[in-house]
Formats: structure tokens, C-alpha cells, sequence
């Protein structure tokens, strides 16, 4: 008989115990074969999917796609289907390209229920000053695309310290956009009067603001376009904006006035001008029809002197006839032509004067 511990140990066990044990060994074997089975499985699928599917993507129309190798740029696609590795190896950056719009409001701030603070700063606080010391407020639309991805992201996504701000994205382009045409429009609005600016002096005022801004963003080199910049509204604050209207409509019938003026000048000219030229053109054919009857009497003057001086006294006794006919011709009344007892001279003779009442009597008879 012994009192070793150990022999006391294995004479406790039972056959029982020793099946419970080999039973748990082997469902543990066949759990870690099958999670290494699903891991296999698992491993494979990622593997078929990062060679195959993970790297394809397909660019949609105006948008660009931009793959990153490690960060680095490497290559810029427009249109189509392609495919890289996936990430981490490559990340692929989608940027638009279409046409993109941007609002930019400086409406009156703050409204007649809240308190304006002590120092407003022109621009972020929703005004601007213009160049005699007014304060106008205005809204904008601007159009814009992004016509170069890789230097967009470059200059924008990459870097946007470029603009003060740490915001990415499609909002990185609009803030710098916005920040860009704020400080254009404190720029220009402050070289102009408020009387232009809320008048016929808009036009203008926004095609400087449009070249201004343009000629900004193609220097900062973005690769972005500015489309066009339209001016929706300029006004002045509420407060006021009641005696700006009186003196814009002053203005306005003003400008009526000089308007209708300038129309009357132009039709008075006119009508001088034709006149002008009336008078001219019937002076002109007088000319001629006076230099035409002189040159027809010229040439039958010349006729006569020619024939007088061919035949004298037949040409006098002519003239004399064709005198005597012309005075005859022209005598108003009775005329009667009387033949001598001789026969050889004849008397004419006239009756001036006749009465009148007998004149209209006999008419009347006659008829």
C-alpha cells in the first residue's frame, strides 16, 4: 500500500472523464479547421477582388478621375472605363467638371431687430463702402468650371492654404471663389460713386467687377474658368434706400427730359436738313429752266439776226407784223378791221374799254 499523490491521481479517474476529454479535442480541432477554411476563403475573395474589381472604375461624363499612387499623381482620366490597384496601393479622386454655380450675397446684415456691432469690416459684414463714403448691398452669380483636375487638386485640394482656409473638397474652390470676388468687389466698388452704382452706371460697374475677377482666378492658375458673373441686385441699406429711390427717380426723369431733348434736336436737324435740300433742289431746277428759256431766246435772236441780215426789210415788216399780231392778241375787248375805198390800205381798229355789263349781256346771248 502506498501514499504516493500521483498514484492516488490516476487510480481516481474514470473511463467516463477521459471520453469528455477527447471529445472536446477534437470538436476544437474541426472549429480552428474550419475558421482557417473561412479565412482561406476569405483571404481568396479579397485577393480575386483587389486583382479584379477593387481597381475598376469608370469615369461619367463631365467629371475627371485622378489616381494617386502613394500620394503622387499619375494619371488623369476623362471618359471610359479603366482599372488600377486598388488602395492602399492607388486612391482615385473624382472631381466635376461640368458647370458649377456660386452665389455671392452682401445683403443688408445686420436686420432692424438685432444690434449692429460696434466696427463692421466691409465684405464680411455683408456691405460694401463705396468711393464717396456710401454703403451699398448686392447679390452675385457667378459660373465657373474646373477645366484642369490635376492643377486644381494641386492648388486647392492638396494646398488650400492658398486661400487661408483648411476646407476640401468642391467647397475648397468655392471659398477661394468667394474670398477671391469679395475682395475684387471692395476693390472696384471703392474707385466708384453710389449714384453710379444704383443707376445707369451698372453696366459698367459690373463688367469691371467681371474683368477684375477673371483676370484674378487666370493668375492664381487653378485651373479653373470663370463662365460669367452676373449682378442680380445692388441697393442701399433700408434705412436709406427710400431717399436713394427719390434721387435715382429724380435722376431717371432727368435723363427723360435730356432724352426727349436730344429726340426733338434730332428731328428739328432733320427737318432742316430736308428743308435745306427742298429748297436747294427747286432753286437748282429754276437755275435750269431760267438758263434753258435764255439760251432758246439766245438761239432765236441769233436766227432773227441771221435772217436780218440776209433780207432787212422783209425781216422788219415781219417783226412788225408778228408785233402788231402779239399787241392785238393780248387787247382785251372789240377789235375790227376795216378795208379802205382804195383798196390799197386797210385800217384796224380797236375798242378799249368796252362796257363790262355789256360785254357779260352779249356773252349771255350768244350762249
Amino acid at each position: 500500500m502506498s501514499n504516493d499523490p500521483e498514484i492516488r491521481q490516476e487510480s481516481s479517474e474514470t473511463p467516463g472523464s477521459s471520453s469528455r476529454l477527447d471529445s472536446g479535442l477534437n470538436f476544437l480541432t474541426k472549429t480552428l479547421k474550419f475558421t482557417f477554411a473561412l479565412l482561406l476563403a476569405a483571404i481568396i475573395l479579397l485577393l480575386v477582388y483587389f486583382i479584379t474589381w477593387g481597381g475598376f472604375f469608370s469615369v461619367e461624363p463631365q467629371n475627371a478621375v485622378i489616381v494617386l499612387r502613394f500620394g503622387k499623381i499619375v494619371d488623369c482620366f476623362y471618359s471610359g472605363a479603366h482599372w488600377h490597384l486598388p488602395y492602399p496601393v492607388n486612391r482615385f479622386v473624382k472631381i466635376e467638371t461640368n458647370q458649377q454655380f456660386l452665389t455671392v450675397d452682401l445683403d443688408s446684415a445686420p436686420t432692424l431687430n438685432e444690434k449692429a456691432p460696434e466696427k463692421l469690416t466691409p465684405g464680411r459684414d455683408h456691405y460694401l463702402i463705396t468711393g464717396d463714403a456710401n454703403i451699398v448691398h448686392c447679390s452675385w452669380n457667378i459660373t465657373y468650371r474646373i477645366t484642369n483636375p490635376v492643377k486644381y487638386y494641386n492648388t486647392l485640394e492638396v494646398s488650400p492654404q492658398i486661400i487661408g482656409s483648411t476646407v476640401s473638397g468642391n467647397d475648397t474652390a468655392k471659398e477661394f471663389l468667394r474670398n477671391l470676388f469679395i475682395s475684387k468687389l471692395i476693390e472696384i466698388s471703392s474707385t466708384s460713386k453710389v449714384d453710379d452704382l444704383l443707376s445707369s452706371g451698372q453696366a459698367l460697374y459690373s463688367e469691371k467687377v467681371q474683368i477684375s475677377f477673371r483676370q484674378a482666378v487666370d493668375d492664381a492658375d487653378c485651373g479653373i474658368a470663370v463662365i460669367s458673373v452676373t449682378l442680380n441686385r445692388i441697393s442701399p441699406p433700408e434705412a436709406t434706400k427710400k431717399a436713394f429711390e427719390e434721387v435715382t427717380a429724380a435722376n431717371n426723369t432727368v435723363d427723360t427730359l435730356k432724352n426727349e431733348a436730344q429726340a426733338y434736336k434730332v428731328e428739328v436737324e432733320n427737318d432742316t436738313l430736308a428743308k435745306k435740300a427742298e429748297t436747294i433742289a427747286l432753286a437748282e431746277n429754276y437755275r435750269r429752266e431760267v438758263v434753258s428759256m435764255i439760251r432758246a431766246e439766245s438761239n432765236y435772236f441769233e436766227s432773227i439776226v441771221a435772217e436780218y441780215r440776209k433780207n432787212p426789210e422783209t425781216m422788219l415788216t415781219a417783226l412788225y407784223n408778228a408785233a402788231i399780231g402779239d399787241a392785238v392778241s393780248a387787247v382785251e375787248g372789240d377789235r375790227f378791221v376795216l378795208g379802205s375805198t382804195d383798196g390799197r390800205h386797210k385800217q384796224l381798229r380797236l375798242k378799249l374799254n368796252p362796257d363790262p355789263s355789256a360785254s357779260e349781256k352779249q356773252e349771255k346771248e350768244s350762249k
